[in-house]
């Protein structure tokens, strides 16, 4: 076999190296990305929730039996849901 149809070594070390910084590179931009868009949801909050609080403290009462109902029927349609898939029926 000739050197130029022999396919090139490879460094073991070198490729984990490199995986290793892409590796980090893409968690550093993943933590930033969150950091932003948690300062930014925060900062919204922020800005909305004075005008948000008293509706919601004046509907609080009246609006649970909608949330208990939702809630309900939401854990219900994910459980139908995962049923569904683990027993492989089809509707």
């Amino acid at each position: 076999m000739n050197a130029l149809s022999a396919p090139p070594a490879r460094d073991l070390g070198f490729t984990i190296a490199v995986m290793k910084r892409i590796e980090q590179r893409r968690l550093i931009e993943g933590l930033a990305w969150l950091v932003a868009g948690m300062a930014a949801l925060t900062a919204l909050l922020f800005v909305i929730m004075p005008y948000v609080t008293p509706v919601l403290t004046a509907f609080g009462q009246s609006i649970w039996p909608l949330v208990i109902i939702a809630t309900v029927a939401g854990f219900s349609l994910i459980g139908f849901e995962q049923t569904r898939r683990a027993f492989g029926l089809r509707f």
